[in-house]
């Protein structure tokens, strides 16, 4: 008998909205208010062991950890880097419940996929990291980082713009993004000959590329400019959704693998029915290679800005 798996909520999010003649100093603050709110905002489905919760404030972490260093001229210093750590560490507490959900999700659409053993050592895994995600929500840690997080926006004087950071968040947005293109596309060219970590590390830099982007679309609303950013989104949303399909499948493997050591088949029947649970992410990566690299192709072919 399947175990009933509780309904996915749909989150609202506030929207992130910069005036067009915005400071890059008052885009940054707004930017990261926006996203310590949206950390907030899914603490009680984190507490309620919703998945999308789960998967919506580790979105927020990643976003808010990607704002940081998309402005880190601005904001460099001590303070920042223990910021970090903890954003890093509130994220690590999460994970565990996210991979663990998406194979527990796997095993079902499967059926009789996988030994007895392995698919109760997954359903406790699973349970065990939703109660630690629970607990890492409840603690007064967590607390304290958005409180800190929160003043460290608006309390740290940023007034006196570092030298190399330009005045109006439009120039900035502009040179970050065509400087995140460029360093992006290079790696693209060699996306065939990569491994697991190489092409994670690739997918790392679109997303962050597609995170920076999203922040700054509203300064290039209704313009020529705001058209090619929209278009090179799109295309980049491509490649993340190919590339994020080889890395569920990476990650889905290396989790199978780890699960079955501790459930111990005792057959050689058992240990072939676990080794059978990576066996569609395995055909799902060789589909999407050709999907990312098409993918890629068109990204390279897409200036951002007009080049």
């Amino acid at each position: 008998m399947k175990r009933a798996v509780p309904a996915l909520r749909k989150p609202v999010a506030e929207s992130i909205v910069l005036k067009s003649d915005i400071t890059t100093t008052d885009a940054f603050k707004s930017i990261t208010t926006v996203l310590i709110g949206r950390i907030a905002a899914q603490r009680a489905a984190v507490q309620q062991g919703d998945p999308v919760g789960v998967h919506q404030m580790r979105i927020a972490l990643r976003r808010t950890r990607v704002a940081i260093t998309i402005f880190i001229a601005l904001v460099h210093g001590p303070e920042t880097e223990r910021l970090k750590r903890e954003l890093k560490w509130l994220t690590g507490r999460l994970g565990p419940a996210r991979d663990l959900h998406l194979m527990d999700l796997k095993l079902q659409e499967a059926g009789s996929v996988g030994s007895t053993a392995f698919r109760k050592r997954v359903a406790a895994d699973r349970a065990s990291a939703f109660t630690n995600a629970r607990r890492a929500v409840t603690e007064k840690r967590f607390d304290k980082l958005l409180a800190d997080l929160q003043r460290w926006v608006d309390v740290t004087d940023h007034a006196q713009t570092a030298q190399d950071v330009p005045e109006k968040a439009r120039t900035f947005a502009k040179r970050t993004l065509k400087r995140r293109a460029k360093h992006l596309i290079g790696k693209l060219d060699r996306l065939e000959d990569l491994d697991d970590e190489q092409r994670h590390r690739v997918r790392i830099a679109a997303k962050k590329l597609y995170y920076a982007s999203g922040f700054f679309d509203s300064l290039f609303a209704g313009r020529k400019s705001g058209k090619r950013l929209a278009r090179f989104s799109k295309r980049l949303k491509k490649l993340l959704d190919a590339l994020g399909i080889l890395n569920d499948a990476a990650v889905q493997r290396q989790l199978a693998t780890s699960v079955a050591n501790q459930s111990q088949p005792t057959t050689p029947e058992a240990a072939k029915a676990d080794d059978d649970v990576t066996a569609a992410g395995d055909a799902a990566r060789d589909n999407q290679i050709e999907a990312a690299l098409k993918a890629a192709r068109k990204l390279a072919d897409t200036p951002l800005f007009g080049g």
